[in-house]
C-alpha cells in the first residue's frame, strides 16, 4: 500500500519530538541549576504553588506520571507512523493520537488556568507561555495527525467487496 505524504512527514515528526522531548528531558537532569531554568517544570510547579493552591509533591508525581505517558504515546505514535501498513498500526496511530490530543489539552488548560491565576505580570508567565504554545502545537498535531488516521481507516477504494457485496 502507498502511505500517503502526510504519513511520511508525520512519523519523522513524531520521532524527531520524542527524541527533542527525551533529550530534553535527559539534559535538564544532567546540568545543574540554573540552566534553563524557565523551562524547569519542578521549579514552575514549586514556584506556581502558592498560587494555584496544589501541592507540590503531588503535582510534581503527576507531572512525571504525564511525562512519561505523553512521550510513550509519542513513541507509539512515530512506530505506528512507520509500520503504517495495516490496519492495526492505522487503528494504533489513531488512538494514540486521540490519547495524546486528551493528555495535552489537559495539560493545556491546566497552564490556561496558571496564566488565569498567575497573571501575565509574574516572572512565570514566561513559563506559562512557552507551555501554552507548545501543547497548543502538539494538540493540534495530534488531531491532524488522528484526522489523517482516521480518513485513511474509513477509505475503501472503489471496486472493492464489502462483506460479500459488488459496490
Amino acid at each position: 500500500m502507498k502511505k500517503p505524504k502526510e504519513v511520511k512527514i508525520l512519523r519523522w515528526v513524531y520521532l524527531l519530538i520524542f527524541l527533542v522531548i527525551f533529550g530534553m528531558v535527559v539534559l535538564l537532569h544532567a546540568l545543574p541549576k540554573p540552566f534553563l531554568d524557565i523551562i524547569r517544570m519542578p521549579t514552575f510547579i514549586r514556584a506556581a504553588e502558592p498560587y494555584l493552591k496544589f501541592p507540590y509533591d503531588a503535582s510534581l508525581l503527576i507531572y512525571q506520571i504525564t511525562l512519561l505517558f505523553f512521550i510513550a504515546l509519542t513513541l507509539v505514535d512515530s512506530l505506528s507512523l512507520f509500520l503504517f501498513s495495516s490496519k492495526i498500526m492505522k487503528k494504533v496511530s489513531a488512538l494514540s493520537s486521540f490519547l495524546g490530543f486528551i493528555i495535552i489539552g489537559v495539560v493545556f488548560f491546566y497552564f490556561l488556568y496558571s496564566l488565569a491565576l498567575i497573571g501575565l505580570e509574574s516572572v512565570l508567565a514566561v513559563t506559562i507561555l512557552i507551555y501554552l504554545a507548545i501543547s497548543l502545537s502538539l494538540m493540534v498535531l495530534d488531531l491532524y495527525t488522528f484526522e489523517i488516521d482516521e480518513e485513511l481507516l474509513t477509505h475503501i477504494p472503489v471496486g472493492v467487496k464489502l462483506r460479500g457485496r459488488k459496490n
